[in-house]
């Protein structure tokens, strides 16, 4: 002990940590009535740490090339020793990082934390948003998906509209004539090297500016103007052990959020990791609809609602650059809402409710109601700014107290209110623009995906145990993958995957499964592809078949299910039939020898299971079209339950293939949940008794 003081001794003599220590830490005083929304500049600096340590081991095997780009990161997922939890940490931290980044600028918009002397922290605060919207959008191309290039062409072409030299700056950020390798690697560089360099200097500039002010405080009062006769603050609370011990546990309930969120759900339902980019880049196909990541939608509306491109980019450089002045737009006399006019308070949630609508506007695709609702939220969000010289001025506020309360401010149902207030005003007008079209299987509804036989051994009342329903899984994913050989691989390759993987997996003995899946000219250890040469396909189909690793958890499950049941026969096709799903498909019906061939017949639009579609509001029956029902033209060796049992157990194989670390990553996960649940308890103890005499 005495030799690592000594130690210290030594090094602080040389370099003054221990000043620096006191300085940031031990003798810094904050204002001892934080709250809630005081916990997400911690939470900021936490994901900060995980986005780098894990970058940094996705570095360690990620390709920056168009040609590998997308390889690499599938390599990553499936072949590197849990490399998929460092990816999924990654793009889970990358939303996890503009959640509590907004979170935390919404609280310096409420408590005033950007009036003076924070104006610097301020203007630091959101030069550090900035940059990391620029590295979040590097980062967003990297993976080489499908949505990954089409954003990145949107949104550098919006340069292309600045006058004279808007093509010419496209180029150079481009660094090609068109989205290329070049630009990857260009990105790459940027999104590893530089951009981190620039991001970490404003995070340690923005904690100094605030330290060198001292920190808000719900009230908005100056702790440093009333203090002891030691010249410490009396509403102040030393940062270390104080702190440091009582934000403990709100990052042990964040990780528990974060882990959740990582091992059970990572895409989040498309928005956190988008379906479209589990389709490598095609330059050739354009996405139906091409969105920015949800934490760039606000501002994509605001360019959207404005007709003109070059106007349109204007506004929503604007709408950043505008936050950038809010110190000198609040000339209010008191700095927390808690003191601030009722105008004030009801404008902050008209603002909180318009950028949420303008976030959601920008996830869907455009229609004239909901362009004409983004335009009405467009201005509201630039008076919320323009207009707070006027109303701030004007207002009646309630005198700032001589010292700090520890009452909670407006209390813990007020605050469940206001929130309650804000989901209404945000549901309200998109509710009246519509939602999406009801049809997500093309022009019908999606059959519902589950084992045909647990239902029917389930409507029979028998109860099954998780392992009657593991064996039952492991039967069906073993048939599916000879199906997946028989009657998908003479055209499709499934080149991410490994047979071998595969095999062990699905508990299939490698012997077996070199005599009976693995092709003649493979080993167990390739990977799944096939001898078809891609440009000889392209001459013989018209289109290279596309690859079918990612192709059920890019269109889900359901959507492959309801395709694969809905083939018809239609003579006007080239190859002799339609589908329902994907319209004027070029694919043959690559199982019509076991389904058997359908003929169209009027009848209700097809819905689940082929029962009658109802409108949702007044329940009446969906009008009859041509091909509304089915009839068997041509006998199949299967029965219609055989056959939907067949295609149940194909689409459960290929949803494996496509995320063949499910269930490791739920049994993981659910171990991780249970060890933070069990440090909550221990972390909230500690908190409670350091805080135990804090009034």
């Amino acid at each position: 002990m005495n030799a690592l003081i000594a130690f210290r001794d030594w090094v602080d003599s040389r370099l003054p940590i221990m000043r620096a220590w006191n300085t940031h830490m031990a003798e810094y005083y904050a204002p001892k009535n934080f709250n809630f929304w005081y916990y997400f500049g911690v939470l900021s600096m936490i994901v900060l740490v995980i986005q780098l340590l894990s970058g940094i081991w996705l570095l360690m095997s990620y390709q920056g090339s168009s040609e590998a780009a997308f390889a690499s990161v599938e390599y990553i997922m499936r072949d590197v020793d849990y490399g998929w939890i460092i990816r999924y940490m990654h793009s889970t931290g990358a939303s996890a990082f503009f959640i509590v980044v907004y979170l935390h600028m919404f609280r310096g918009l409420i408590y005033g934390s950007y009036k003076p002397p924070r104006e610097l922290v301020w203007i630091f605060g959101m030069t550090i948003y900035v940059a990391l919207m620029a590295e979040a959008f590097l980062g967003y191309v990297l993976p080489w998906g499908q949505m990954s290039y089409w954003g990145a062409q949107v949104i550098i072409s919006l340069f292309g509209a600045i006058p004279v030299v808007g093509e010419d700056i496209v180029q150079w950020v481009r660094g090609d004539y068109l989205i290329s390798g070049i630009t990857l690697n260009r990105f790459m560089s940027l999104h590893v090297v530089a951009v981190p360099i620039v991001l970490l200097a404003l995070v340690v500039l923005h904690i100094l500016a605030l330290h060198e002010v001292g920190s808000n405080n719900p009230d908005g009062v100056d702790i440093k103007k009333n203090k002891d006769e030691n010249g410490i603050p009396r509403d102040g609370i030393s940062f270390h052990p104080f702190y440091t011990v009582h934000d403990i546990v709100p990052i042990v309930v964040f990780l528990f959020v974060f882990c959740f969120i990582m091992f059970f759900v990572p895409e989040m339902g498309g928005y956190f990791l988008e379906y479209a980019n589990f389709e490598i880049a095609n330059p050739l196909k354009t996405p139906e609809h091409i969105a920015p990541v949800w934490y760039f939608t606000p501002f994509y509306s605001m360019l959207r609602a404005v007709p003109d491109k070059f106007a349109g980019f204007l506004v929503m450089a604007a709408a950043i650059a505008i936050m950038f002045v809010l110190p000198w737009l609040d000339r209010s006399p008191v700095k927390s809402m808690r003191y601030k006019g009722t105008f004030s308070r009801v404008s902050v949630l008209v603002f909180a409710a318009v950028f949420i609508i303008l976030g959601v506007l920008g996830v869907k695709s455009p229609t004239p109601a909901r362009t004409f609702l983004a335009q009405i939220c467009t201005i509201l969000y630039f008076l919320f700014f323009l207009a707070m010289p006027i109303w701030t001025k004007l207002e009646k506020t309630k005198p700032e107290p001589a010292r700090v309360t520890m009452d909670g401010g407006i209390g813990f149902w007020k605050a469940w209110g206001a929130f309650l207030v804000v989901m209404f005003l945000a549901w309200a007008p998109l509710k009246a623009v519509g939602a999406e079209s009801g049809f997500k299987c093309g022009t019908i509804h999606c059959d519902e995906f589950v084992n045909p036989v647990i239902e029917q051994m389930e409507s029979e009342g028998k109860r099954l145990s998780s392992s009657d329903k593991k064996t039952i899984q492991n039967n069906s994913l073993q048939h599916g993958a000879k199906l997946f050989v028989n009657y998908c691989m003479g055209c499709h390759s499934a080149k991410y995957s490994r047979w071998e993987r595969v095999a062990n997996d699905l508990d299939i003995p490698v012997e077996i499964a070199s005599k009976n899946l693995v092709l003649a000219n493979q080993k167990v250890g390739s990977l799944m592809d096939i001898s078809m040469p891609a440009d000889k396909a392209k001459q013989w189909f018209g289109a290279t078949p596309p690859d079918l690793t990612l192709v059920t958890r890019a269109r889900q499950p359901e959507w492959v299910y309801t395709y694969l049941r809905h083939f018809y026969a239609d003579p006007t096709r080239a190859v002799g039939v339609n589908n329902k799903v994907f319209k004027d498909v070029g694919m043959p019906h690559a199982m019509l020898d076991l389904q058997g061939l359908q003929e169209c017949a009027p009848g209700p639009v097809l819905a689940h299971n082929g029962g009658i579609k109802r409108d949702p509001l007044t329940r009446e029956e969906i009008l009859e079209d041509d091909c509304g029902r089915y009839t068997i033209a041509e006998e199949g060796k299967l029965s219609p339950e055989e056959y939907d049992q067949a295609v149940f157990d194909l689409v459960n194989f290929m949803a494996y293939l496509a995320d063949p670390v499910a269930e490791d990553r739920k049994r993981i996960g659910t171990y991780a949940l249970l060890f933070l649940a069990f440090l909550f308890i221990w972390v909230w103890l500690l908190n409670r008794e350091y805080w135990k005499d804090i009034h």
